[in-house]
């Protein structure tokens, strides 16, 4: 239950922003951000167990986390909370998760739970939830002006006070943008895997998934339209800004990619126990192929430690501390097994040569290709090839 309450606080509070932007107290289903009035910290869902029960003040908040920064929100998929409005309650989704779902399990009936809201004022809510006669109010519990917050219940004024934004992608600043954390030749791309559906809105941005791996070459297929959510995908941007890289959120949807050889995590809490086993993805080579560079080119390898995060984490078997080397939150991996290369190339839908890629003068990448990909020498010579373009040091070559 504690989970619950704490999703709860997520839930009414992105409801504050809707209700202040309509003066008539209809609140839409969409998504939002949501931030204490006192401390201004976001609240981010950054796993998907909690618990809480509060006859016998009994609570567990770590799976949800307050932080301060707003640029930090723009690109974190756990700070975007779709609202959805249940007759006079509401009920709260992000990151595959939601309150009504969670609280069930907690239920002898099955039977969930939806937050109450109160307003204090222009786009100010004060969140609630009661069990049994008993009414407790969500608060950011640290007085102070430390980045990190603390959810509870124990803190009174303003620290019991939500604003709620809505996200919106013409917004100056309320808006999802994708940072990349992959950079080439001046192109800029991001694994990335979120709960929402969206559509690029951004000029420039192209959205792949792997439907195909084939001996050492994974080819993506570009994806038109629509995104599904919960669709782990490779984000091609138009620049390293997140204000050029933005996305439009769209209601939830239940379609899937049925040939898509990615797969994705929503979760890195570094301060989660390891009661959560959804808390954190530890990387596995024997499973695992992530989205990096090698050798002047776009790659799935086994081997990418820039990628991972060292996570502290309690071993209760043994009662000890380690650190497992842990996927970034809401990124996307290409799933492999025995028979997987450790490091594949990537390729455009068949396309062969990397059309992802701009054009480049890189002539540490030795040999002579076809466009499909074939490797028909060992150095860059291209004397007595028939004519045609071939690829020769990485860079496309017209021999006539």
């Amino acid at each position: 239950m504690r989970r619950l309450y704490t999703l709860f606080i997520l839930a009414s509070l992105s409801l504050a922003s809707a209700i202040a932007q309509n003066p008539t107290g209809i609140v839409g289903d969409n998504y939002y951000r949501v931030h204490n009035l006192a401390s201004e910290r976001y609240i981010y869902v950054t796993d998907n167990k909690d618990y809480y029960d509060m006859t016998h003040d009994a609570e567990d908040f770590q799976a949800i986390q307050l932080w301060k920064d707003a640029s930090k929100t723009i690109s974190d998929p756990a700070s975007v909370i779709f609202i959805e409005k249940h007759g006079s309650k509401y009920d709260l989704k992000a990151q595959g998760t939601g309150i009504y779902d969670l609280t069930s399990t907690y239920q002898e009936n099955g039977v969930g739970y939806y937050v109450t809201i109160e307003q204090k004022g222009e786009g100010i809510y004060e969140v609630s939830a009661e069990k049994r006669g008993v009414k407790k109010y969500l608060s950011d519990d640290r007085s102070n002006n430390d980045p990190q917050g603390q959810l509870g219940t124990s803190n009174k004024l303003n620290y019991r006070r939500w604003v709620v934004d809505k996200i919106d992608a013409n917004h100056a600043t309320n808006y999802f943008g994708i940072t990349p954390s992959i950079t080439l030749n001046d192109k800029y791309f991001q694994p990335f895997y979120a709960a929402f559906p969206f559509r690029t809105a951004s000029p420039n941005m192209h959205v792949y998934y792997v439907y195909k791996v084939a001996g050492n070459i994974a080819t993506l297929k570009e994806i038109s339209g629509d995104i599904p959510g919960s669709t782990p995908v490779i984000i091609e941007c138009a620049s390293a800004n997140p204000s050029d890289n933005r996305l439009e959120l769209l209601a939830p949807s239940s379609a899937e990619l049925s040939d898509n050889k990615l797969d994705g995590v929503y979760f890195r809490n570094g301060e989660r126990p390891a009661e959560s086993t959804d808390a954190y993805t530890e990387f596995d080579a024997s499973t695992m192929r992530l989205l990096t560079v090698a050798n002047g080119k776009l790659v799935f390898s086994d081997n990418a430690p820039e990628r991972l995060i060292e996570t502290e984490a309690i071993d209760w078997e043994e009662y000890e501390y380690f650190y497992p080397m842990c996927l970034p939150a809401n990124t996307s991996y290409l799933k492999a097994d025995a028979g997987t290369p450790a490091v594949l190339d990537v390729r455009i839908d068949g396309s062969g040569i990397d059309e992802i890629l701009a054009e480049r003068e890189d002539t540490s990448v030795e040999g002579v290709f076809t466009l499909s990909g074939m490797q028909l020498r060992a150095t860059n010579s291209v004397q007595g090839l028939p004519a045609g373009v071939y690829v020769v040091g990485g860079v496309k070559v017209v021999v006539k």
